[in-house]
Formats: C-alpha cells, sequence, structure tokens
C-alpha cells in the first residue's frame, strides 16, 4: 500500500534527523531541490516546501480586524502573486491581527518593491515587513 505520511518519535530535539528518502522525494518535486523550512510558533509545527525560487516572508499587521478587510486583504494577496507556498492565516496576538505568508518570486504579478504600496492602500493595515527569506549556505 503506498504511504502517504512518515512518521518517528525522536527521545530529544538534538536526536531529530529528516531521513534521506523524505529530502529525496521533496528535491525531486523542483528541478533547483531547494527546500523551504518554516518553523510555526502557533502551530509548533515545522513544515518543509519544494521551491524554485527566491522566497519572500511578508508580514501584515491589521487593526480593526472584519470580514469585510480580511475579503479586502486576500483579495490583494491574490494579486500580488498568483500562488501562496504557505500562510498563518489570520492570527491574533494580545489585541493584534497578523498575517503572514511566502511567496516565491517565480509566483509574484508584481515587483517586491511595489508589494508595501499595494497594501498600504488598505486604512485597516497597520504594519508590513517583506523579507527575503535567508539561504542556509
Amino acid at each position: 500500500m503506498e504511504e502517504l505520511t512518515h512518521s518517528t518519535i525522536y527521545m530529544s530535539a538534538d536526536d531529530v534527523k529528516i531521513k534521506k528518502e523524505i529530502l529525496g522525494a521533496l528535491s525531486e518535486v523542483t528541478q533547483t531541490s531547494n527546500i523551504l523550512s518554516i518553523y510555526s510558533m502557533n502551530a509548533r509545527a515545522i513544515y518543509f516546501f519544494p521551491v524554485a525560487s527566491d522566497v519572500y516572508k511578508l508580514s501584515i499587521q491589521i487593526y480593526p480586524l472584519t470580514p469585510e478587510i480580511v475579503a479586502k486583504i486576500m483579495n490583494n494577496i491574490s494579486k500580488i502573486a498568483t500562488k501562496v507556498v504557505y500562510s498563518t492565516g489570520l492570527c491574533l496576538v494580545e489585541n493584534r491581527c497578523f498575517w503572514e505568508g511566502f511567496l516565491q518570486e517565480k509566483d509574484l504579478t508584481i515587483e517586491v518593491d511595489e508589494i508595501e504600496a499595494s497594501l498600504s492602500s488598505i486604512a485597516e493595515v497597520t504594519g508590513i515587513t517583506i523579507e527575503k527569506v535567508s539561504r542556509n549556505s
């Protein structure tokens, strides 16, 4: 039978290793063999995604949060990129709302330096950070 998942229990963080078969399967998905790793602090999970170009982390702070604002921001993001590699969704931290997403450069429909202007036109967006994800050498 075909497997859909792989699992292992490690006795400590020092023992954590990713099996070569898993890394090989991730690398086969993309010609570049680049793998984006993301640690989600709220989910306490590590995710790995094959990527074929540079990746940018987009963080947006929103206040106040309403369904209309969410629709406006998601509509704007869909105009910025054809695909989002990973998104936290909307997360409340104290009384602030955040959205973080990871976008491949190859999927952007506008230039990176135009993203902030596109999102800051929404009055409820109170903060924007865009950073290129560093490569591990």
